[in-house]
């Protein structure tokens, strides 16, 4: 049975987002902030998803540190955080009365490549990223 997430593990997260030059940039702003955060320093980039901003308890990273740790956050969702906080233009307004985006067969896409799955031989850990890749880009890989 896993623990409660280490606060202190939380908090290095949260002053490696300040201290870390993170560059961050806005993918989409509806129907959720899709930001895009990139270290110059060691050129990688990672997509991190905060559909609750400005909870964090659906906040999502592609990272392999969000992915292992179980700690529901990485310096990426930090940063987009603190991002989102100075740029409040950046998160989308939701209004009651406006209807839910279609969701254009997205769920039947992600159902057929989950049962596509279940013939793959790769390795766990690399198939179950495909059906959740359509939330990112429901176009599907190229």
């Amino acid at each position: 049975m896993a623990g409660a997430p280490d606060p202190a593990a939380i908090e290095d997260r949260r002053a490696r987002a300040i201290e870390e030059s993170l560059d961050v940039r806005l993918r989409t702003r509806d129907p959720y902030p899709l930001l895009e955060v990139r270290n110059p320093l060691h050129g990688t980039g990672y997509l991190v998803m905060l559909p609750e901003f400005p909870a964090r308890t659906s906040a999502l990273c592609t990272c392999t540190d969000f992915a292992r740790r179980g700690l529901g956050t990485c310096k990426h969702i930090e940063a987009g955080v603190r991002w989102l906080a100075d740029h409040p233009e950046a998160v989308p307004v939701l209004r009651r009365e406006r209807a839910p985006p279609p969701t254009t067969g997205l769920w039947k896409k992600i159902d057929e490549r989950e049962n596509e799955l279940l013939q793959d031989p790769a390795p766990l850990s690399q198939r179950w990223r495909r059906p959740g890749a359509l939330l990112i880009d429901p176009r599907g890989p190229e």
